[in-house]
């Protein structure tokens, strides 16, 4: 199937457009096809949980030896009548896409959404292969005929490989299944026509070790690899577990939102009526039931007594064993403006957290947003048209109570009043937050309103480009220190690559970046 799209694609380019192999000391080095099997359902790419990506190789060669190789790869999927095709040629990466039931012709812009899996940082991961003397998950050992096992870390995610010499290889993971093969003849991946200048490279050629070549190949394991290996013959490389289970007591979780929502509900929800949540059916084992506040985030400032005292009323509805203004066995989510309106409620003494509850940060302004500056600019037509056409279509002009409670602390259009609460709130904030999600980059999750976050990103007058589209990691940290954060799922404290709307949960996760997996942070949290 993919060889014959490819073959579509080759009619209609022009032989210019190919970068072919270097030179007959290529011959030995096939085309690739990978083919994944995710088992995430958060994961999936354009609803597909089977894909295949082709990879062709180009080398870079040194006295007639090969020692580094860059793969150009292509990937296809359809997705509601639309095709998207991905390419990478010469380290460059083209995304197009077109309508399946119309004459139009693709749409072809530069990619850097990392949506489909990086085969050149699997190929940089081969050459870095451990021999390992078997490899077992939570259902036991796998069956690896050929007593070729190895381990191998991609992007930092450790993944068991089984080689088959001449029939390819497969690598197991808990989130996918990754089977290799080798093609009969090279394919040549051409660049769909660009109108733009040429795009940015994301890969380069990457070095090659001997047991690399063997893996890329399906030539015999080198000799001392062979060795090294009757050394290992105990070492076991592990798996765990496919999918994470509560570490702790399952409690009813309540998730608080943020700014953009104008209706308000008097009572919880089982479901939230918008997109601004995602899906977290099965990424969420400490949770005994799912609520749902829903509040006018636009006309009320986050700073309002009435408002925060919904917040403390709707979190202690949903547990029957809250009788006082404590919040008991409860874990609470709370995202962007969210976390201002429950950790100033906590800081006037509305409310308090016991300790038997969870409270779960996402992308909190806690010294507020230079993006509410810039609004509030443009909707007095002090940036430019473009920027103020953009902030007029969010709904956000004229600058309401909401949006104004956000100016950035210390800055032009903060007060002292408003100043002295972010202080308050952040040392409530601080006392009381189990776990955070931030983030130090903008790039994102693949959805309809990515570029979005790429602009505010970038235009908005950020005291730093490490913040999610609309709030800096150092406001997000509310005086917890850099320190405290990792860049995995893993971590507690995770500073992510993440824009804003993708820590609400709304874009699934990454395939082979930690630093992109909301979802899975959250199912293996508590």
């Amino acid at each position: 199937m993919l060889a014959t799209v490819l073959a579509l694609m080759l009619a209609s380019a022009t032989q210019s457009d190919a970068w072919s192999l270097v030179d007959g000391t290529t011959a030995s080095w096939p085309s690739l096809s990978f083919h994944f099997s995710i088992k995430r359902s958060s994961m999936t790419i354009h609803g597909h949980s089977d894909f295949s990506v082709l990879a062709s190789p180009v080398t870079c060669a040194n006295d007639d030896a090969i020692d580094s190789i860059l793969y150009d790869t292509f990937a296809t999927f359809t997705e509601d009548l639309t095709q998207y095709n991905y390419t990478v040629e010469d380290g460059s990466a083209y995304i197009s896409h077109r309508s399946l039931d119309s004459d139009t012709n693709a749409v072809v812009e530069c990619d850097d959404s990392d949506v489909v899996p990086s085969i050149n940082s699997i190929v940089s991961a081969l050459s870095n292969a451990t021999p390992v003397s078997s490899i077992s998950s939570s259902s036991g050992v796998i069956d690896c005929p050929s007593g070729n096992t190895f381990k191998v870390s991609v992007n930092g995610i450790d993944l068991g490989l089984c080689y088959s010499g001449s029939s390819g290889f497969t690598m197991y993971g808990n989130d996918m299944e990754i089977t290799a093969g080798y093609l009969k003849n090279h394919e040549r991946i051409i660049k769909p026509k660009l109108v733009k200048d040429q795009c940015e490279k994301v890969a380069a050629p990457v070095a090659v070790t001997s047991i690399g070549k063997s893996l890329l190949t399906g030539e015999p394991i080198p000799h001392d690899t062979r060795q090294l290996k009757a050394m290992l013959f105990n070492i076991d490389f592990s798996l765990g577990d496919d999918k994470c289970s509560c570490k702790s007591t399952p409690r009813p979780c309540i998730f608080i939102h943020g700014l953009g929502i104008k209706i308000e509900e008097p009572e919880n929800l089982d479901a939230f009526p918008t997109k601004y949540w995602g899906n977290l059916t099965d990424h969420a084992p400490c949770c005994s039931s799912m609520k749902y506040a829903m509040l006018n985030t636009v006309n009320n400032s986050w700073t309002d007594d009435e408002q925060q005292q919904k917040v403390c009323d709707r979190v202690l509805s949903v547990n029957e064993a809250n009788q006082d203004s404590a919040i008991k066995d409860t874990i609470i989510i709370t995202h962007s403006m969210g976390n201002l309106m429950l950790a100033g409620a906590i800081a006037t003494g509305k409310c308090s957290i016991a300790s038997s509850s969870t409270w779960v940060g996402l992308s909190g302004p806690l010294r507020g947003s230079m993006a509410s500056n810039y609004f509030q600019d443009s909707c007095k037509n002090e940036t430019n048209f473009i920027v103020e056409d953009l902030v007029a279509k969010t709904g956000y002009c004229p600058a309401d109570d909401g949006i104004i409670s956000l100016a950035y602390e210390g800055d032009s259009y903060s007060t002292p009043e408003l100043d002295a609460a972010y202080v308050k709130a952040q040392k409530a904030y601080r006392s009381n937050v189990h776990a955070l999600m931030c983030s130090n980059g903008f790039s994102g999750l693949r959805s309809d309103r990515q570029w979005w976050y790429w602009t505010l990103g970038t235009v908005v007058s950020h005291h730093s480009f490490k913040n999610d589209g609309l709030v800096e990691f150092y406001s997000c940290a509310g005086g917890f220190p850099a320190s405290d954060f990792g860049n995995s799922y893993e971590d507690k404290f995770y500073v992510t690559k993440l824009n804003h709307a993708d820590t609400a949960f709304r874009n699934g996760d990454a395939l082979l970046s930690k630093a992109k997996m909301p979802l899975k942070w959250f199912e293996c949290l508590l």
